[in-house]
């Protein structure tokens, strides 16, 4: 992927609302003034006007001054290191070459079947982890779907938080059970953003189990968009049972029918090879060919690849420390600050 990375050097705070502290500085000025104005007033009304200078000289207290200024930076520093001030060296953003992919994942009761190991849902994720680390610049989404699709994840490029989404995907996350391949379709097709007319692709991923009649009109609708739909088929056509366990992962039972018959769930591949070649995309099965999904990730590098706009996170260096030892070092200096210097005459 090609990417014109914009180097800044930037000032930012993490509280810029704090900042509104500062207002108090010349405020306390105020009052203070207020308070000396009025203790003068008191000093006059009980003594003479002209006695004050000689009981109160201000040469005798000419760091005073100096003590206040030093006590007022001290708490400006103190509201700045609160603020949190930082300085970022940002990779603050880009254009990047890829294409969008869109990973469609049936989270239906059947996919806990481990007629593939450890069950078709776990060989699934670690199949999608696999295709994530391959990525080079492409951007990743994620639909869960059973008797309904949801969005998982919108498309991004950051494959962390792919990869975190991917790892919260299990058959309890869906209220709904069933295999509603049409809903997922639409839901990824939806979820391409618009600004993107060039190489779409859905990779959907399935044991094939579905009972729906829309699924043909959905494939159309993702060929007529330019989306390209590979699916990748889990599980064996031998079939397995669907094990029940509890809150701890204990089996408990086998899903059973309405007769109280254990069911076997068996890989159901017609549906999932029309679907692909409605759309011009491929069919795989786990298990029978190697390294499907590389297969098809290589399919995909050769569609046309698209320029779009991303963001990075800006790498900032903490500041609020500094201003934070100024306001200690202000504060100890005004603290030990005499408050005066007494003249020493002539002998």
């Amino acid at each position: 992927a090609q990417r014109d990375l914009e180097e800044e050097r930037m000032l930012s705070l993490s509280y810029p609302h704090l900042l509104w502290l500062l207002l108090l500085v010349p405020l306390l000025l105020m009052l203070e003034n207020i308070i000396r104005m009025r203790r003068k007033k008191q000093l006059e009304s009980h003594i003479d006007p002209g006695m004050i200078p000689r009981l109160y000289p201000d040469d005798e207290r000419p760091l005073t001054g100096l003590k206040r200024i030093l006590y007022i930076l001290s708490l400006v520093m103190m509201i700045l290191a609160a603020g949190g001030f930082r300085l970022g060296s940002g990779l603050k953003e880009l254009k990047q070459e890829g294409m969008d992919v869109i990973v469609a994942l049936d989270l239906s009761a059947s996919m806990s079947a481990q007629d593939i190991s450890p069950s078709r849902l776990e060989r699934s994720k670690y199949e999608v982890k696999r295709l994530i680390s391959q990525l080079k610049g492409d951007r990743i989404g994620l639909i869960a779907f059973a008797g309904v699709a949801y969005l998982q994840c919108p498309i991004t490029s950051d494959y962390r938080t792919a990869g975190m989404m991917l790892e919260m995907m299990d058959t309890d996350l869906l209220p709904v059970q069933g295999t509603a391949f049409a809903d997922a379709i639409h839901g990824a097709c939806d979820a391409f953003p618009e600004e993107n007319q060039k190489f779409k692709a859905i990779i959907l991923i399935s044991d094939g189990e579905d009972h729906e009649q829309e699924i043909e009109s959905a494939a159309k609708r993702a060929a007529e968009e330019g989306v390209v739909i590979y699916t990748l088929g889990v599980g064996t056509l031998k079939g397995a049972t669907i094990p029940v366990v509890d809150k701890q992962g204990k089996l408990t039972d086998y899903l059973r029918d309405n007769n109280d018959r254990v069911i076997t769930t068996v890989l159901q591949e017609n549906t999932l090879k029309q679907i692909a070649s409605l759309t011009q995309g491929r069919y795989y099965r786990l298990g029978a060919v190697q390294d499907p999904i590389g297969a098809i990730y290589q399919h995909i590098l050769h569609g046309d690849r698209q320029e779009y706009q991303t963001h990075e996170f800006a790498r900032y260096r903490e500041l609020y420390l500094i201003f934070a030892a100024f306001a200690l070092l202000l504060l100890l200096t005004a603290v030990f600050l005499p408050e005066s210097v007494k003249k020493r005459g002539p002998r």
